[in-house]
């Protein structure tokens, strides 16, 4: 669907690891995040006032069992480009305003 932007885990009481992604499509504006699990084909409309997170757990637990130690983390890739894009946007606008000061 989209690229994921964030995970989130949960474990089963045996230590099996389940995951949902909140993947983000970048082709609609305003962008659109979708909930999807790595493990089985759920993907829930997102037209609803549930919590994202809450939805993510829900599904974890009762599909899957795995209700302990719900974590959440972005991803890693998406991360690092805002790290990146960050110093660069700060870099183009200290510029911008050096250049209008000049002007």
């Amino acid at each position: 669907m989209g690229t994921p932007v964030r995970h989130f885990t949960a474990t089963t009481p045996d230590g099996q690891e389940f995951t949902v992604n909140i993947e983000r499509d970048f082709r609609y504006d305003p962008y659109r995040d979708f909930l999807v699990c790595a493990h089985c084909d759920w993907s829930p409309s997102l037209l609803t006032m549930k919590k994202i997170v809450d939805m993510a757990g829900e599904h974890l637990a009762s599909v899957h069992g795995a209700d302990q130690g719900l974590s959440q983390q972005d991803n890693e890739a998406f991360r690092k480009a805002r790290l990146i894009m960050l110093p660069i946007v700060a870099v183009l606008l200290v510029a911008l305003f050096v250049y209008l000061q000049n002007f």
